[in-house]
């Protein structure tokens, strides 16, 4: 959707943005500027329909990823530490995840049963299996990067 109406206090209008997946353009048309609603949403119709001509086209991402997105703290791509609470003990477990036909797939090995490096390699292994995309890290090089997240937590 790349026509959304904002209204928010005293602003109203419409919010036009274009572009692959973050909108690398937007403009907004005011409801008082351009003489009502319906005035309006039709000159922001025509501004998507030119900027639509300049747009850059979107491209679908084909396989799995191999690069940290921004919003990954964890420091592994598809690998992610998780605490599960049993009877008011935490247990952490190493959740791989991917993508099987479009589905989200994941699994999850206990560190508590296999030992912390172990649940870790067997998670990445088993991505790896998955994806088909071998991890560049060791067990040890991936628990640096993520121990962070388990300060609070590890003794």
């Amino acid at each position: 959707m790349t026509i959304q109406r904002i209204s928010s206090g005293s602003t109203e209008g419409y919010q036009v943005r274009v572009g692959p997946r973050h909108a690398t353009q937007t403009k907004f048309f005011a409801v008082r500027k351009y003489g009502g609603v319906r005035k309006a949403l039709a000159q922001a119709k025509a501004a998507e329909a030119a900027m639509q001509l300049h747009a850059l086209p979107t491209a679908s991402r084909s396989g799995p990823r191999t690069q940290c997105p921004s919003n990954n703290t964890s420091g592994v791509v598809g690998i992610r530490p998780r605490y599960a609470v049993f009877a008011d003990h935490p247990y952490l477990y190493f959740v791989a995840s991917w993508r099987e036909g479009g589905q989200a797939c994941s699994t999850a090995f206990s560190a508590h049963k296999h030992g912390l490096l172990a649940a870790l390699k067997m998670a990445m292994d088993r991505r790896e299996k998955a994806t088909g995309v071998p991890c560049d890290l060791t067990p040890r090089q991936a628990w640096q990067r993520m121990k962070h997240l388990l300060a609070e937590h590890v003794g």
